[in-house]
């Protein structure tokens, strides 16, 4: 592990020979993963007493990090990075294109999707052991703020919004899928909002336990520019950092789902009062490292959908207080 005044300027460079190999060789999928998850036991939370903000999440899309840390078009972004902590070991978990990396950040694993389809007969999840399984059984809340999605429980791309960007429609406890056709129950559209949803939610202090949020198309990056989606986040961002729900034992990971081209090495940025400031590390995670710290912070259990949750890391280098 270095110290930002080491690290952060040369992370321009450090991932260009994977990248290049990438593009060579093609998307690696050799993550994919389709395991039974075990059954949820746990009805309470048991975080580390640190933690009693909101978990909040933001993803953006298909930029490496020589492509953000460093670049002029981002200078919100990278003062967030010089501020607080970024982790330069992180990796996604070698699944392509963006839908089955979404996925992963909410259940450790793929199950075994590896394309960008809305939801349909082939493409829904029957698993009842995701993180949004998780939170209400632990008597947490959460919602999905998704950016263009208009009407709640969005199970259709349209517009700018892509349901691909949204991994809580594809699990059929969520969306209703019965087999022959889709039923949403009430959960779907009280959980899956429209971005717009937030500032009122932020207004009112109701801002769940777990808040994953998904810019629009351009805003993302996906379609925009590094600019677009850096403009994005210096207007959206203050105001979450401005809230009681950060302030007083939040955080917010602000992180890429995948690198350019398809390639492995996203950025990953940590902001949070107990973030490491000026830190940058070079431990090695992935997504499953994400998700079992996003847990760890909220008390549930570790990985459900994974077969070796003890093999794989808390990040909890980048904090100055336990996970624990």
């Amino acid at each position: 592990m270095k110290s930002t005044g080491q690290s952060i300027g040369k992370l321009i460079g450090i991932a260009v020979a994977s990248a290049t190999l990438a593009a060579a060789c093609g998307p690696n999928v050799s993550g994919n993963t389709h395991v039974e998850c075990r059954a949820l036991t746990a009805t309470s939370a048991t975080p580390a007493g640190h933690w009693t903000g909101t978990v909040f999440t933001i993803v953006m899309e298909n930029h490496d990090r020589t492509e953000i840390l460093g670049n002029r078009d981002a200078p919100y972004i990278n003062q967030l990075a010089t501020d607080h902590t970024v982790a330069a070991g992180y990796h996604d978990s070698y699944v392509h294109p963006s839908e089955p990396n979404y996925i992963w950040m909410v259940a450790g694993e793929n199950f075994g999707i590896l394309n960008d389809s809305d939801p349909g007969p082939s493409n829904t999840i029957a698993s009842t052991s995701h993180l949004a399984d998780q939170i209400e059984r632990a008597g947490l809340t959460w919602k999905t703020y998704q950016e263009s999605m208009g009407a709640p429980c969005g199970l259709q791309s349209h517009g700018l919004y892509a349901v691909k960007h949204n991994p809580f429609a594809y699990f059929s406890d969520i969306n209703g899928w019965d087999g022959a056709k889709f039923q949403p129950p009430a959960r779907c559209a009280e959980h899956i909002v429209d971005y717009s949803q937030l500032d009122a939610d932020l207004a009112s202090g109701m801002v769940p336990d777990y808040a994953f949020i998904t810019p629009n198309m351009i805003n993302d990056m996906h379609d925009g520019s590094v600019a677009d989606g850096d403009a994005w986040l210096a207007r959206e961002v203050p105001k979450i950092l401005a809230s009681d729900a950060y302030l007083k034992g939040g955080v917010l990971f602000l992180l890429w789902d995948e690198g350019s081209g398809q390639s492995d090495d996203p950025p990953f940025i940590v902001v949070s009062p107990y973030a490491r400031p000026g830190f940058v590390s070079h431990v090695e995670y992935d997504t499953s490292a994400f998700l079992k710290t996003t847990q760890a912070i909220l008390g549930v259990e570790a990985l459900p959908c994974s077969p070796t949750p003890d093999a794989v890391p808390l990040m909890d280098d980048l904090f100055t207080v336990s996970m624990h």
